[in-house]
């Protein structure tokens, strides 16, 4: 219930919290601004931001129409022959019509390293599993034929379940065999070829929209030939940072962002992004007419008009066109348990995927426009309030702006855990597209801030001693501010996750993180009156099985330490820190 004040140095975080904490209370209660149909919109009651929600979904809901007149020809539909029937009786229900593609399942390839297949484009596959659903398995099948090789589905169980699981992998990491000579691809091969722009990619099957589950299909020349023909007129030029650690791409000669994506993705999520800009002018001139006062204050001046509420709507539809980009790239997995794209952040991380997913963004199902809309308008109605004032804006977490006494609650850096500057580039890049005219200040830069960002990054600094000296000195500074700001008579509470371990050292396992951060709090003039675990993260997780990940968060409860506070032996410290 009290009035909320939340900073971030990163532009991203800031627009999520504006859109969680500050939008709804500016414009709730209000009924939305999209054309009626000649009915009475403001005869329902539209409580907290659910008017807001409606018109997301309407004006989300344009942008995938307009979209589908633009570029529709990239996302063909299938007709289901009388010749495929023959082949496959399963489809006979489905004869003479058309369906939806979901997605097209592509392998990355790199010419062999036997001579006598030099010239071949043979394929990196994981598996070769679709669906592993009980009664409704289904896989590819390769087929040798020579020295060329085709690909075509099967369904029902494998006759050697373990080698269609398998897919052309031998083991961890890039090794690979070759799928017409069988001879071992080290991963400096693959690597190599990347680096020299030899990795192709060959489309192994399609995932059709059936009337009771999915349909798998295998690939065809014209379906291969749709995705080839897309020409995007710009891509995100912004290099992947060197940091193998979180970007395993850059090894294979995907460096920039706009190679995580594949040339039909380009195409559709450029036009996607210029409609958020259509979107908010139609929204300006819808609300005017509705008799929102037509003043062009922008949100950021705080505006509440017509031109303010174009700018909300189109920062939700801006979110909806990211999370079609974290769905729709060429990282993301095709998962056989669930029969859907699983998107490419199953960990903190840019991995490197070889056998991946093309959600159509036209469909309904993971990975489309209409999900990715859902999935920002609903929050709006069921998972924020609408009541309490919130502000949110840019700042350094260092330098103290507000002197008025706060009650201070902050979730600070996780030491080396997270990177999150380099990680959110990956949204921002798209953000930018869409909203670097609304949002001016916060884009103005080409990237995510990153010199002022407190992580200790050793690829950053230097190695891993600068990295903490810079961290250590830097949330020092940081919590010595919270704590000379902060109400005297309320704690502040300090989230904080550290890894299930770091290093081995002497004394057992220690956390090198924790320990660095609880120096920079007490050195900031903190003393620490009370601890908190609490779960947050999911065992389930991709990064949390069997990995050494973020097992926990602790909440402490600090107070300013008084001027006049006793001294302790260390035998009476270790005592204390031991109760």
């Amino acid at each position: 219930g009290l009035e909320a004040h939340a900073s971030d140095l990163n532009p991203v975080a800031v627009l999520i919290t504006k859109a969680m904490i500050e939008i709804p209370p500016r414009f709730a209660g209000r009924p939305p601004v999209r054309p009626s149909d000649g009915k009475d919109l403001t005869a329902k009651g539209w409580k907290g931001a659910a008017g807001l929600a409606e018109d997301v979904r309407h004006y989300g809901q344009w942008m995938r129409d307009e979209a589908e007149r633009r570029i529709g020809h990239l996302y063909p539909k299938v007709r289901i022959t009388p010749e495929m029937v023959r082949e496959r009786p399963d489809l006979k229900p489905y004869e003479g019509r058309e369906l939806t593609v979901i997605a097209w399942l592509w392998a990355r390839t790199v010419r062999s390293p036997n001579p006598a297949f030099a010239n071949v484009e043979v394929p990196l596959v994981s598996t070769f599993m679709l669906s592993t659903k009980e009664g409704k398995e289904a896989y590819v099948e390769p087929v040798i034929e020579g020295r060329n090789y085709r690909f075509t589905v099967r369904m029902g169980l494998p006759a050697d379940p373990a080698a269609t699981k398998a897919g052309t992998k031998l083991s961890r990491g890039a090794n690979f065999r070759c799928l017409l000579s069988g001879t071992p691809m080290a991963g400096d091969h693959i690597k190599e070829s990347g680096r020299a722009g030899r990795m192709g990619a060959r489309l192994m099957a399609i995932v059709l929209e059936g009337d009771r589950g999915r349909i798998y299909l295998a690939p065809t020349t014209e379906m291969a030939e749709a995705a080839r023909v897309a020409a995007p007129n710009w891509r995100p030029e912004l290099e992947l940072p060197n940091d193998h650690r979180n970007f395993w791409t850059v090894e294979y000669g995907l460096t920039r962002f706009g190679d995580l994506f594949t040339s039909r993705q380009l195409v559709a999520l450029t036009t996607f992004s210029d409609l958020v800009g259509e979107a908010m002018e139609q929204v300006r001139r819808d609300a005017a007419q509705e008799g929102l006062p037509d003043d062009r204050r922008p949100l950021r001046e705080g505006g509440t008009g017509a031109t303010a509420y174009a700018e909300a709507v189109g920062l939700y539809l801006a979110c909806a066109v990211d999370r079609l980009a974290m769905t729709g790239n060429s990282l993301v997995r095709w998962n056989a348990v669930g029969a859907k794209a699983q998107h490419c952040f199953g960990r903190q991380a840019i991995p490197m995927v070889w056998d991946y997913a093309e959600p159509n963004f036209l469909a309904t199902a993971t990975g489309s426009i209409d999900s990715a809309v859902t999935c920002a308008a609903d929050p709006l109605t069921v998972g924020v309030s609408a009541k309490p004032r919130g502000i949110a804006d840019q700042g350094d977490a260092t330098v103290a702006r507000e002197p008025a006494p706060r009650v201070i609650s902050t979730d600070p850096p996780y030491y080396d855990n997270v990177g999150y500057a380099d990680l959110s580039d990956f949204f921002y890049v798209w953000l930018r597209h869409s909203l670097r005219m609304a949002f001016p200040d916060l884009f103005a830069t080409v990237a995510t801030p990153k010199t002022q960002e407190l992580v200790a990054t050793p690829y950053r600094h230097g190695g891993k001693e600068p990295a903490e000296a810079f961290f250590l000195d830097g949330m020092t500074k940081a919590l010595r501010g919270l704590s000379e700001r902060t109400h005297p008579g309320f704690p502040v509470t300090i989230y904080y996750a550290f890894k299930q371990s770091e290093k081995k050292g002497g004394a057992g396992t220690v956390s090198t993180g924790w320990e660095t951060f609880l120096d920079a709090v007490i050195r900031s003039g903190f003393t620490v009156f009370g601890t908190w675990p609490i779960r947050t993260e999911l065992r389930t997780r991709m990064i949390g099985m069997a990995t050494n990940a973020l097992a926990s968060s602790i909440v402490l409860a600090c107070r300013r330490r008084p001027d006049d506070a006793p001294t302790a032996t260390r035998r009476e410290f270790l005592t204390a820190l031991r109760a």
